[in-house]
């Protein structure tokens, strides 16, 4: 096995899936091109909640800022015109099979009938560009970031919850049956709505973003990658 056939990510040694027959990426094993699929990067994971918290907070003060500016005027009614006209929120259980543009629609279906503001979806969308500039260990790259961002907002509403009765036999009478269903998170559908969210705050994202991260450094400190100036004792 040449070394120019073993993944590309630092660290790993598995064949590339080329080498072993499991794909066609030249540069990468299959764990990290199945890794890619689900987090926008061969190598960084997806960003939890907590980490993202204080970048969507501030994104929401500067909204509160902000809320008259054109760029965000655009970005906000672009949205709820895609919300208003995506149709139906289908069941999780019918996704299956459907193509990736119909289960990217009903994402946003989704979102609309849990009545999720779209100021939290902008709020979002700006929270996470932002920590990823501001992240000096972060992935730059526009698919890690439009996935992220998707990835945080198909967490808003993405399963199907069914509760009935049923009848037990054990004891003669009823008992409650449930059913939670949640359409898979990773692949092409998360770039569709990743792409979607870019396409209506790409005006926004540019000018929001570097004072996302500063009203974020001043009202929480910085980032824990940046590492403290050192001073003279």
């Amino acid at each position: 096995m040449t070394a120019e056939c073993r993944c590309a990510v630092p660290g790993c040694s598995r064949p590339a899936e080329v080498s072993d027959g499991s794909g066609l990426a030249r540069y990468h094993c299959r764990y990290h091109v199945q890794h890619k699929s689900r987090h926008g990067s061969h190598w960084h994971t997806t960003y939890k909640a907590s980490e993202l918290r204080a970048y969507v907070d501030s994104a929401n003060l500067w909204i509160k800022n902000h809320r008259q500016d054109p760029a965000y005027q655009a970005a906000y009614w672009q949205l709820e015109h895609l919300l208003a006209g995506a149709g139906p929120a289908a069941p999780a259980t019918n996704l299956r099979g459907q193509s990736a543009e119909y289960r990217a629609r009903v994402a946003f279906a989704r979102l609309r009938a849990a009545n999720i503001p779209t100021r939290r979806i902008i709020a979002i969308y700006l929270g996470v560009a932002a920590l990823i500039e501001d992240d000096y260990g972060s992935h730059r790259t526009r698919e890690f970031r439009i996935v992220q961002a998707a990835k945080a907002i198909h967490r808003l509403a993405s399963g199907t919850h069914r509760k009935w009765d049923v009848w037990d036999p054990r004891t003669g009478g009823t008992r409650q049956a449930e059913l939670h269903a949640y359409p898979r998170s990773s692949g092409h559908v998360l770039r569709k709505i990743g792409e979607t969210l870019e396409k209506a705050c790409d005006e926004l994202a540019p000018a929001a973003v570097p004072e996302v991260i500063a009203m974020r450094t001043q009202h929480f400190g910085p980032h824990p990658s940046h590492r403290p100036i050192a001073t003279a004792s």
